[in-house]
């Protein structure tokens, strides 16, 4: 049990770091809601991206275990990752505050929406591809979840010490396509009702939030990081 709370204690800030994704919510929200099936393009939507973020868990997991070995030691190679981990999350804040996007409509949401159309593709392969793709296209949610993946490699824990981090870690990370999903099962007639205030949200002020978000994780990382080089 200390082992395993050292290693979710590790892994939090980025868990909590992935779990800020609007691009979850919004994707969701414009694909799920005007279905005649929310019910299962929700889980569809959420299996696929269960499917990446295991992808991207077990790559992370892969490094980690590779880079163990390396002669610098498990705590040095932890936190020189975790400086440019910061450092990415800094700039990629930085830039949110110069640079604003005009329309939330466009790009993956525009792209996704008009893949809805195609009615050659069961709901659930559909449903399915939303999820990972828009998982894919989460940057940020990405690189900290391969990291966090990382640390678990890096730590060489067991088998069952590296599920229950990997499960846990998962949860948190997925937290807003798994809220959404509970909401499409119990409430499906009224889950866009429910769920549309929290879009309205995320296309007025996600940008400052994640900008927050992003500032204060970087900055942690890159004070962590310093601390064990």
């Amino acid at each position: 049990m200390p082992e395993l709370n050292s290693l979710i204690a590790s892994i939090l800030p980025y868990a909590l770091g992935a779990a800020v994704s609007p691009v979850i919510l919004a994707t969701i929200l414009t694909t799920v809601s005007p279905t005649r099936s929310p019910r299962l393009a929700s889980f569809s939507y959420l299996f696929g991206a269960i499917i990446f973020f295991l992808i991207v868990a077990f790559s992370g997991m892969y490094i980690g275990s590779g880079l163990s070995a390396v002669a610098l030691g498990t705590i040095h190679i932890g936190a020189i990752t975790e400086v440019v981990l910061g450092s990415i999350l800094v700039i990629i804040a930085l830039k949110s505050i110069c640079i604003r996007e005009e329309s939330r409509e466009g790009g993956l949401i525009g792209f996704i929406s008009s893949l809805r159309e195609d009615r050659n593709s069961s709901t659930f392969i559909k449903f399915f591809y939303f999820g990972f793709i828009a998982f894919l296209a989460s940057f940020v949610t990405d690189i900290l979840v391969l990291q966090a993946g990382t640390l678990i490699g890096l730590s060489n824990p067991g088998f069952a010490l590296a599920a229950e981090t990997v499960i846990i870690l998962g949860i948190i990370t997925l937290l807003v396509a798994e809220i959404s999903f509970i909401i499409y099962l119990i409430f499906a007639s009224k889950a866009r009702k429910i769920l549309t205030p929290a879009r309205n949200w995320i296309i007025n002020y996600s940008d400052y939030f994640t900008t927050i978000v992003y500032l204060i994780l970087g900055f942690f990382f890159l004070i962590r990081g310093f601390m064990f080089i």
